[in-house]
């Protein structure tokens, strides 16, 4: 039995109100828990920055979890980031964390980010309406997922690190897919519509695995025709997502 911690991303939840659980990795948490694993979905601020969702990791791991060790971490996106923040800060849980796996995390930022943050940007005219919306140009979480040139966080000995990028540049068109190909011409390697490759992985090592999925297909949300193909996604995560996190966690606990 192993103990899984699956961390959101920017604009995701983990536990709703009244103990409800998101379905934000979309069927996973079932699927772990399924096979007799523990697992906690904590829920941390929308879009508040790095340093404020990593204390809410934090305080939630500490709370739920408090004696648990031998964690393994699937963070997807921010939370990503989120749980390198909280490691490197906090070396009690640090201790008690064996294993993070992050996906599609833009651990040198995001060119959506950067255009978000600027209205010169050649990228912003490519950036749905309802993203730039929703993102806001004062949130915390966009300042932190600028491109840069450095990680954030250094690794923590003894944990082992797992980074898995995503590419959709060869995926169906989806409302994402304009900003797929539109990264893709700022001289990208690839990208899922959000990260690219180069920044999913860290420097100094490759990616573990690279998913043929755009950022939301990568937790189970398809975005082909997105009101459809999310609505039936709802009551039947795609067997593709299912797979893949499936052979993840085998890969994980050998």
């Amino acid at each position: 039995m192993a103990n899984i911690i699956l961390a959101h991303g920017i604009l995701g939840f983990g536990r709703l109100p009244f103990g409800v659980e998101s379905k934000y990795f979309n069927g996973i948490a079932q699927l772990y828990r399924d096979q007799l694993h523990e697992v906690l979905v904590p829920t941390v601020d929308l879009l508040g920055s790095l340093e404020l969702r990593s204390k809410q990791l934090s305080r939630t791991i500490n709370t739920e979890w408090p004696h648990r060790k031998d964690l393994i971490v699937i963070a997807h996106s921010m939370g990503g980031l989120d749980i390198r923040r909280m490691v490197s800060c906090n070396p009690a849980i640090a201790a008690r964390v064996k294993t993070i796996v992050t996906i599609a995390t833009p651990h040198l930022g995001s060119p959506v980010a950067d255009a978000v943050l600027d209205s010169s940007n050649p990228l912003r005219p490519h950036i749905p309406g309802w993203l730039l919306s929703l993102l806001g140009e004062h949130a915390g979480a966009i300042e932190d997922l600028q491109t840069r040139t450095d990680l954030h966080d250094p690794d923590v000995a003894n944990i082992r690190y797992l980074e898995i990028g995503c590419d959709a540049s060869d995926q169906p068109a989806s409302p994402l897919f304009g900003l797929t190909q539109a990264i893709g011409h700022l001289g990208s390697e690839g990208n899922d519509g959000v990260v690219t490759l180069a920044s999913a992985k860290v420097p100094h090592r490759p990616l573990y695995e690279i998913w043929r999925a755009d950022h939301l297909g990568a937790i189970g949300w398809p975005t082909g025709n997105l009101l459809f193909d999310a609505s039936l996604a709802f009551f039947n995560p795609p067997p593709a997502h299912i797979d893949r996190y499936q052979r993840l966690l085998v890969n994980v606990l050998q």
